[in-house]
């Protein structure tokens, strides 16, 4: 793990819902941190080994997994370069789980 491989600067999202004021609520879109992560494209293999198999443009973003303080889970989502790419795995790294993978794919 080089801290030079982690060269791409991505905005990480969560899907939220929040009160409209009439009792009910509205899916909003809530940021939530960037960070810097190592791109990976062309990675349908990945995923089938995943066990993702309906998949569009999948890429792997590395990002460093204790460093940037951010639970991932599946609501969360990658804008990159104007793009939204949805996180459909999550893969821990290593023992000590210092990189985390998130399988994304564009939607």
């Amino acid at each position: 793990m080089l801290a030079r491989e982690y060269n791409r600067l991505i905005e990480i999202w969560n899907k939220t819902h929040v009160p409209d004021g009439f009792g009910g609520y509205l899916p909003s879109d809530v940021f939530v941190k960037k960070v810097y992560a190592k791109i990976t494209t062309s990675a349908g293999n990945k995923f089938v080994n995943f066990g993702i198999e309906n998949f569009v443009n999948p890429v792997i973003f590395s990002v460093r997994g204790k460093k940037n303080d951010v639970n991932y889970t599946e609501n969360h989502f990658v804008k990159y370069q104007g793009k939204e790419f949805f996180i459909k795995g999550i893969e821990h790294k290593g023992l000590e789980q210092m990189e985390l993978n998130l399988l994304c794919d564009e939607g």
